[in-house]
């Protein structure tokens, strides 16, 4: 039986690291493990850019990794203000009320079933925040809600920054950094302060398509949801264009969130522990599945909670899988894995079981939206399953 062992699941995680890093041709990469408010291990390999070597303090991209974080700071704002997931959208956010869209709860929206997954405006800005959500408030939902879901690749980050912003008056990024970043000192920005921007990693595109697949398929068509939700608004992000001081430095919820390995994974490690932040019934929204099943963007199985990808498939290994259906109980339940991937292998969860923390950022990038075969590798040995399991 897998599991979490603090002594040899380090180990076991270590020497998997080390074997990814003699295989890496380009590019740097860092991982790290927390358990509650303690570093179990912290490692970095290779460059951050050419001829500067990636150091513990090296923050790097972590692509659509941001909407974990970005989910922790709206669960937290609604936490607040005593506001619940059954809540209409459009009663504290009228204008989103639409085409339609009325009925629409916080555990549709956060879960990816209120049919926003592509914005149906072509040509905005992915930095145009106030613009992006006025199109998103006005249109119809890409299907009619009917309990299934649809990743919004794009379009999540700015319906989660226009809740807080609603809730609370001030933006996401501010209020991540006004209650979580200064107080915690945690090296993760939404938009990274100009004496930052020079520090971070290099992106580097993957080297190779992705596998054939009703993904890859679908993501040729520009007419398909698939396409249409990875591609605006903001057009093709390249890493090239991601590189940019410009892109560096704003604030994009959805896939911009710049971190460290250290800094990703001790949050985890907050959200999978009890703390002064976050209620326990806040904490069991995060590990209750709300939605799963296939994803009409990504097309395979993906599941989410309220903002979270869950565990349901298995994606952060087998400790332990997720509920699904309804809210667990303060006490008794089984603490369920939670957390996000991004595009190109970084990822960053949260294992309540054993209160773990784990993140593992890459420079170069895999080809594909979900973690491939190094990010399943280095959480394989976190849990002690070979190969065949």
């Amino acid at each position: 039986m897998a599991a979490f062992d603090r002594v040899d699941s380090v180990r076991r995680l270590k020497q998997a690291f080390v074997e990814f890093s003699a295989e890496s041709k380009q590019g740097g990469a860092a991982v790290s493990l927390w358990q509650e408010n303690q570093c179990l291990l912290s490692l970095h390999s290779g460059e951050a850019s050419p001829g500067s070597p990636w150091t513990a303090e090296t923050p790097c991209l972590i692509w659509s990794a941001s909407k974990g974080v970005a989910a922790a700071v709206t669960l937290h704002a609604l936490q607040g203000k005593g506001i619940g997931l059954g809540t209409p959208v459009a009663d504290f956010w009228p204008e989103f009320a639409q085409n339609g869209k009325a009925a629409i709860t916080l555990a549709e929206l956060l879960s990816h079933r209120a049919g926003l997954a592509a914005i149906q405006q072509q040509g905005l800005l992915i930095n145009d925040h106030e613009r992006v959500a006025a199109v998103l408030a006005s249109q119809a939902p890409n299907w009619t809600p009917d309990g299934s879901h649809g990743y919004g690749a794009r379009t999540f980050g700015f319906l989660l920054d226009e809740i807080v912003r609603r809730i609370s008056g001030m933006p996401l990024a501010g209020y991540w950094n006004q209650v979580f970043r200064e107080s915690l000192e945690l090296d993760l920005w939404f938009g990274l302060p100009e004496e930052k921007i020079s520090t971070a990693a290099l992106v580097i595109a993957p080297k190779s398509p992705p596998a054939p697949s009703d993904f890859s398929r679908a993501f040729g068509d520009p007419a398909s949801l698939t396409r249409r939700a990875l591609s605006e608004p903001g057009g093709f992000l390249t890493p090239s264009i991601m590189n940019t001081p410009e892109m560096r430095s704003t604030s994009i919820p959805s896939l911009g969130a710049i971190a460290t390995a250290d800094a990703l994974a001790r949050f985890y490690a907050l959200l999978a522990a009890p703390s002064t932040f976050f209620t326990e019934s806040t904490r069991a929204l995060m590990q209750t599945t709300l939605s799963r099943g296939i994803d009409r963007t990504l097309l395979e199985e993906t599941s989410f909670s309220a903002g979270f990808m869950s565990n349901a498939t298995g994606v952060y290994g087998p400790n332990p899988l997720s509920h699904h259906g309804h809210t667990p109980s303060h006490h008794g339940h089984t603490p369920c894995a939670f957390g996000h991937p991004g595009a190109g292998g970084s990822v960053g969860f949260a294992d309540p079981e054993n209160k773990i923390g784990f993140a593992f950022i890459p420079s170069a990038m895999h080809p594909g939206a979900l973690p491939g075969r190094r990010t399943q590798k280095l959480i394989r040995a976190l849990y002690g399953l070979d190969h065949s399991e």
